[in-house]
C-alpha cells in the first residue's frame, strides 16, 4: 500500500480530518473486506516536536488509512521519492570516504570532493561533518509507528487503540554496511552540521547534541546507498515478529523534506515480504519481454534453416586449407622468374 502525502501540509484541513483524494493511494490486497483501502483521511495538526534538548512547534500530517486484511510479518515501511536524481554525476561523488570512516580529514582535502559543502563560511569556516551534497540532502521526514484505531469484530464493540510497534533504527540496512562508517574523531570545535540539518542541530554540535555515530545510524547508511533511478524506495522501519491486523490505522508524519523544490513527490509504503521479496511486477515484465524476443528469434532461425537453405552444418569444404589457392599477381610472378 502506498500513500502520497506530498500536499498534506498545503491541502489537508486543519480543523478536522478530511478525505484524502483517492488518486494519492495505490493498494494491492487479496481480501474482499468491508474496509476499503482507497478510503483515507488526512489532517494537519500543530505539535511540539523534540530535538535533543529543545522543541519546535511544527506541522504534523496525520493520516488515517485502512488495512483490509491481516499482514503477516515481515512488514516493511518504506518512504518513496519521485524525481530525485541521486544518480547525478556531481551528486554521486560528493562525499569523503575517510571522513565517513571517522578520520579527521582536513578541509583542504575535503574540498576536492565535497565542495561547496566542505566548509561553512557562515559559522567560522568550520568543517562540515559529514560533508558533501549527499549527506546534506538526507531525507528528514519522520514517521510514527502505525496506531490501530479500530478492529472490526462480529461479536461486540471495536477493540481499543494499540500501537503496532516498528523498529526504525536497527535492522533496516544491509548487513556489513556499517563497516564503511565510524564514529568521528573530530573535536566538536572543528565541525558543524550540514546546512539542511540545522533543524535537528539548531545550536550545532555540542556535548548535549553530539555528532551522530554513523557506524550505528542505519537510516543514514540507507540514504548513502545511492539509487540508480529517480524514483526509489528506502526502508525506514520494520516489524519482523507481529501480525499487522486488519483495521483502521493512524500515522503521524513530521513533514520536513520539501519535494516542491525539485518538482518531486513523496509517499510512504507498507508492504509484506515473502521469500521472493516485496511485491514487484517489473521482473515478470522483463522476463516476458526477453522471452518474446527469444521466441521471435527462434522462429526466424527455424524459417531460415528450412526456407533459405543455409550451408551444410559441419561441411569440411569450408575450412581454409580446403579452399582453392588464389592465383599470384602477374607482376609478382614475373619478378620471381
Amino acid at each position: 500500500m502506498r500513500i502520497d502525502y506530498t500536499d498534506c501540509v498545503r491541502d489537508a484541513p486543519k480543523t478536522e480530518p478530511g478525505t484524502l483524494p483517492e488518486k494519492y493511494i495505490s493498494a494491492h490486497f487479496s481480501d474482499n473486506s468491508t474496509l476499503n483501502p482507497y478510503q483515507a483521511q488526512w489532517q494537519v495538526l500543530k505539535r511540539n516536536v523534540t530535538y535533543h534538548n529543545y522543541s519546535l512547534e511544527q506541522n504534523v500530517c496525520q493520516i488515517r488509512f485502512n488495512i483490509p486484511e491481516n499482514l503477516q510479518p515481515t512488514v516493511n515501511f518504506y518512504y518513496y521519492l519521485e524525481n530525485f536524481y541521486q544518480n547525478h554525476r556531481r551528486y554521486v561523488g560528493s562525499f569523503n570516504a575517510k571522513q565517513l570512516l571517522g578520520d579527521p580529514v582536513d578541509a583542504s582535502t575535503l574540498s576536492s570532493t565535497c565542495d561547496p559543502l566542505a566548509r561553512d563560511p557562515n559559522r567560522g569556516d568550520k568543517i562540515v561533518y559529514p560533508c558533501g551534497i549527499i549527506a546534506n540532502s538526507m531525507f528528514n521526514d519522520t514517521f510514527s509507528s502505525p496506531t490501530l484505531l479500530t478492529v472490526p469484530t462480529t461479536d461486540g464493540p471495536p477493540q481499543n487503540e494499540r500501537l503496532y510497534s516498528m523498529a526504525n533504527n536497527t535492522g533496516i540496512a544491509w548487513s556489513g554496511l556499517g563497516d564503511l562508517y565510524g564514529k568521528t574523531r573530530y573535536n566538536l570545535s572543528q565541525i558543524v552540521p550540514p546546512p539542511n540539518w540545522n533543524q535537528s542541530y539548531m545550536f550545532g554540535y555540542t556535548d548535549v547534541s553530539p555528532p551522530p555515530d554513523l557506524h550505528t545510524w542505519e537510516a543514514f547508511q540507507n540514504w548513502m546507498m545511492l539509487a540508480a533511478s529517480p524514483n526509489f524506495y528506502k526502508l525506514y522501519q520494520r516489524n519482523d515478529r507481529d501480525v499487522m491486523d486488519a483495521g483502521t490505522y493512524r500515522i503521524d508524519i513530521v513533514s520536513n523534506f520539501d519535494t516542491n523544490l525539485y518538482n518531486g513527490r513523496k509517499s510512504f509504503v507498507i508492504t509484506t515480504v515473502s521469500t521472493m521479496g516485496s511485491r514487484n511486477i517489473w521482473p515478470g515484465i522483463i522476463f516476458l519481454i526477453v522471452g518474446g524476443i527469444c521466441l521471435i528469434l527462434d522462429v526466424y532461425f527455424i524459417l531460415s534453416f528450412f526456407l533459405w537453405k543455409p550451408r551444410k552444418l559441419g561441411d569440411p569444404s569450408y575450412l581454409s586449407w580446403n579452399q582453392p589457392q588464389a592465383p599470384a599477381p602477374a607482376g609478382h610472378a614475373a619478378s620471381a622468374s
